[in-house]
């Protein structure tokens, strides 16, 4: 369980796309990037946590793999592995050949950039001064 992302007015606790919510009488496992329940009335969050230790990956999403296609694999790759909710993407460069890709959600909202030379790849959500992923 890594990050706390909201869900329809509901937080959740997050491993990959799977969300844990707590329903008040029990939990629910949920994909926070389509909204679908997975699984209902699970009695404590432990077993939610073991559940989701076994459950097999998504298959990919159908609009992001539209969107990201004809991009390099290495841009591809990070951006499905940092901000798989992406919808739009902005391709830019500069006079000295460096290129970034710019990632929008379905709202308009920044999700980071693909930045680096083409063989060397790196993901940032904020600005400049924000840590290179790889």
């Amino acid at each position: 369980m890594s990050e706390i992302k909201p869900i329809q007015d509901v937080y959740v606790t997050v491993k990959g796309c799977y969300g844990v919510i707590n329903q008040g009488d029990g939990y629910a496992i949920v994909n926070i990037y389509t909204g679908e329940c997975i699984a209902r009335n699970i009695s404590s969050f432990y077993d939610c946590v073991r559940t989701l230790d076994i459950l097999p990956p998504p298959p990919e999403d159908d609009e992001l793999m539209r969107v990201i296609q004809g991009y390099n694999p290495k841009v591809q790759n990070l951006i499905k592995k940092y901000a798989p909710e992406t919808r739009r993407v902005k391709k830019k460069s500069n006079i000295l050949g460096y290129t970034w890709y710019k990632c929008y959600d379905k709202s308009g909202n920044v999700l980071g950039r693909v930045r680096g030379s083409s063989d060397d790849r790196y993901w940032q959500y904020g600005g400049l001064d924000d840590e290179k992923l790889r």
